[in-house]
């Protein structure tokens, strides 16, 4: 006779288990109550998050866009916080693409351009004396690639308007912190202004890269207000995508006022150039009664800073006193950057020459290839004027900075990836229709891209992560390849609708 007996393993299990749960809740509790309220909202903040990355694996594009600014800032080591959340998202689009077996990633022309020059770098790296500032700069466009190939071809339209978001809340919380520490007074004693306010560095540490950063953002987020009150303003109320664009235009409008105020503040005259002309270009493009306007306002600007009788009708003292001796930087000549008595009023204008010159002679020493990228320290010791000892990390102006760093090689490859991709860029929105979301995204990355060209005349933007925020701009402009079969009439002489 066969004897049954009941099994005891799972009754076994629950009796481990429910102990063990409550040990759990117990030690949980416990921690709640005890930490830091800031360590417990990060916990909190980073489980939802994770969850729900988990679930969407495309919005960790979206944070990092957001978080670039603030993360750059973080260093871990050798490496930036930025570093780590970039192998995180990349990580995450590698195993989604796995699960769902849709791993693949086509040749383009950005990330083609993106390796000519990243070539160019890596030639120019063999005669480098510092090898590890040349890997840093080989790393850094690697990532450039990385970010304009992969988000260009893996992210959905509408993902790419997330994104587009995403750069803007970061633009405007910068722009915010900027306005803070300008009335507030938060910032080192070198940075104060007429001894009551204080030039704003965001998390950049610098004034100069911190109104690089947000005149980078600022063309979007002005040819995103204008598109979206021209389509709240001839759209019926009844009409399908009113409201959209009315959202958008809370959104930009807001985020354009808070990054021109930060910009502002940050009381950096290569930002307010590159800030006037790429906002200049976004104008010209969208309507012409404002282009006729910005060009007579432009020209009466110029006008009054050239004459140096600038009437506070016009433009504020302080502001005209800011960019009064621009125009010194060309009509500088050798013999007064060396013997020239160094004042408060002229220190910055030749502390840049002296540095330009340097970078002359560095490529002097190199014309093909250059000394190595990154290695502008390095060399400067050999290449100094007198009384300039201290590197300042580079030339201040990136074309020089790039011929000295990379020779005529690397100046070509840089000047052929930026030609080509304005090139680009201009046929696509030449395909896209003027009242469209795409068409004012792609002006606005025109826009950024003037700025960067002004800008980096009187400085080197690509630091501290903006070289990400551009390569995420270039990215949400690439797409597959198509053949425009009808071409628009939207070109600067029409403009879309006033």
């Amino acid at each position: 006779m066969l004897r049954t007996t009941t099994p005891t393993k799972p009754y076994i299990e629950k009796s481990i288990l429910k102990p063990a749960a409550a040990v759990g809740l117990l030690t949980l509790a416990w921690f709640l109550a005890t930490a830091p309220l800031t360590l417990v909202a990060l916990l909190v903040f980073g489980i939802g998050a994770t969850l729900v990355v988990v679930r969407f694996p495309w919005l960790a594009w979206v944070g990092l866009a957001a978080v670039l600014p603030f993360s750059s800032a973080v260093e871990i080591g050798p490496l930036s916080a930025t570093d780590l959340l970039l192998a995180a998202v990349l990580a995450i689009w590698f195993a989604d693409g796995v699960r769902r077996r849709s791993l693949q990633l086509n040749p383009g022309m950005l990330p083609g351009l993106v390796t000519i020059y990243l070539a160019a770098l890596l030639t120019s790296s063999l005669g480098a004396v510092d090898l590890a500032e040349a890997a840093a700069e080989v790393i850094k466009w690697t990532e450039v690639l990385v970010v304009v190939w992969v988000a260009g071809q893996s992210l959905t339209g509408e993902q790419k308007r997330w994104v587009a978001l995403g750069l803007l809340a970061g633009g405007a919380l910068q722009g915010l912190l900027g306005l803070y520490q300008f009335v507030f007074r938060v910032g080192p004693d070198a940075f104060v202004l007429f001894e009551r306010f204080m030039r704003a560095a965001g998390t950049f540490g610098q004034p100069n890269p911190y109104a690089g950063y947000l005149g980078l953002t600022l063309p979007v987020a002005v040819s995103l207000t204008i598109w979206a009150w021209q389509r709240t303003t001839t759209l019926s109320p009844l009409e399908q995508g009113r409201l959209y664009a009315l959202r958008w235009l809370i959104v930009s409008a807001g985020a354009t006022a808070l990054i021109g105020v930060g910009l502002l503040a940050s009381w950096s005259r290569g930002g307010w150039l590159g800030a006037l002309a790429s906002v200049g270009f976004v104008i010209a493009f969208r309507s012409r009664r404002a282009l006729i306007a910005a060009l007579i306002g432009g020209v009466v600007l110029l006008t009054a800073v050239a004459l140096g009788g600038v009437n506070p009708a016009l433009i504020p003292a302080p502001i005209a006193q800011r960019v009064a001796d621009v125009p010194a930087y060309f009509g500088i000549g050798l013999a007064d950057v060396i013997n020239q008595p160094i004042t408060d009023e002229n220190f910055s204008v030749i502390e840049r020459l002296a540095h330009w010159i340097a970078a002359l002679r560095m490529w002097e020493s190199a014309p093909w290839l250059g000394i190595g990228p990154g290695n502008y320290n390095a060399v400067y010791p050999e290449v100094r004027l007198p009384r300039w000892e201290s590197p300042l990390g580079h030339a201040h102006n990136i074309y020089l900075n790039v011929l000295a760093e990379s020779g005529l090689l690397g100046l070509t490859a840089y000047l052929l990836f930026w030609t080509l991709a304005i090139g680009r860029l201009w046929r696509q929105i030449r395909c896209l229709p003027a009242e469209s979301w795409e068409a004012a995204l792609h002006i606005g990355v025109l826009g950024v891209i003037a700025h960067l060209t002004v800008h980096n005349f009187f400085d080197n933007l690509y630091v501290q992560g903006i070289f990400l925020h551009l390569a995420l701009w270039l990215s949400l402009c690439d797409s597959p390849t198509k053949t425009c079969t009808q071409r628009n009439t939207f070109h600067p002489s029409s403009g879309a609708k006033d």
